[in-house]
């Protein structure tokens, strides 16, 4: 499985938040929301392959950046308790 963040920028009417929230809920195996619209994924897809997915729902006017992360360190996040330090692998 890889880990991944995924940042976003909506600027028009659709998608929504709350659509994107779905979108994203609907590809991953583990998830949650670090800041407002920045997101932890887990996945046994790509990189290529979410990106491929995120930019399906999204218009030509918004941002996105995916990233593929193997290690990390967050303070103060909107996940609550330990859930993503407990879904994030642990090194072997």
């Amino acid at each position: 499985m890889a880990n991944f963040i995924l940042s976003y920028d909506l600027n028009g009417p659709t998608p929504t938040h709350r659509q994107m929230d779905e979108h994203i809920k609907a590809f991953a195996v583990e998830y949650g929301r670090i800041l407002e619209t920045v997101w932890y994924i887990r996945s046994t897809a790509s990189l290529e392959v979410l990106s491929n997915y995120m930019n399906q729902i999204l218009s030509a006017n918004d941002r996105i950046a995916v990233v593929e992360a193997k290690d990390m360190w967050m303070r103060n996040l909107l996940i609550k308790g330990d859930s993503i330090l407990e879904a994030w692998p642990k090194a072997a």
